[in-house]
């Protein structure tokens, strides 16, 4: 992943763009790493890879009888909401 000093994104903000376009792109402020650029496309991959992690602990709990029908019902209609 390439990275960009905060300087280096805002006075290059273009390139940056078009770089984030293709893969993900690190902007980094005083030496760390503090945030991480990406196309709208691999933003939502994540979105979804996330929704999907949420109903599968869901469904686990339920499975488990931590939680009732229910509050897991709830659950997943929020996740299918958002």
């Amino acid at each position: 992943m390439q990275v960009f000093t905060a300087k280096e994104a805002q006075n290059h903000f273009g390139d940056l763009m078009m770089k984030a376009i293709k893969e993900p792109v690190a902007i980094s402020k005083y030496g760390k790493e503090a945030l991480v650029v990406m196309s709208q496309e691999e933003y939502m991959k994540f979105s979804h890879l996330e929704d999907k992690y949420w109903a599968a602990m869901a469904d686990e709990a339920y499975e488990e009888g931590t939680i009732g029908v229910e509050k897991t019902k709830e659950l997943m209609n929020s996740i299918l909401r958002s």
